[in-house]
């Protein structure tokens, strides 16, 4: 893998959480870093609870260059949609780089 099969530009965000002035919490996605990604699809899945329709969850991939923030449960969006990190591989596939395994819920 070359710097140059990172073609995709994203911007990782985290949540942030906020007291309202009604004493309520309000949650917000704030950027933490802009990377540049190689995003491969990798499937999908249909998930049912029995309670609710089914959803269909579809998975990717994003390599990019390591960063220390990088974190589950954190927000990736590339190529217009925001994909949910699912987990964070370091050191994949080469040291100073990482592997984010993401997932959305589509459409």
């Amino acid at each position: 893998m070359t710097v140059a099969s990172l073609r995709t530009l994203a911007i990782l965000e985290a949540v942030s959480e906020a007291e309202t002035v009604f004493g309520g919490r309000t949650k917000s996605w704030i950027q933490v870093a802009a990377l540049w990604v190689d995003l491969q699809p990798r499937g999908h899945r249909e998930t049912a609870d029995g309670v609710a329709r089914p959803a269909l969850i579809e998975t990717a991939q994003a390599i990019a260059r390591s960063h220390a923030a990088a974190a589950r449960g954190m927000r990736l969006k590339a190529g217009g949609e925001a994909w949910r990190v699912v987990a964070v591989i370091p050191a994949s596939p080469k040291p100073g780089r990482m592997t984010l395994s993401l997932e959305r819920i589509w459409p």
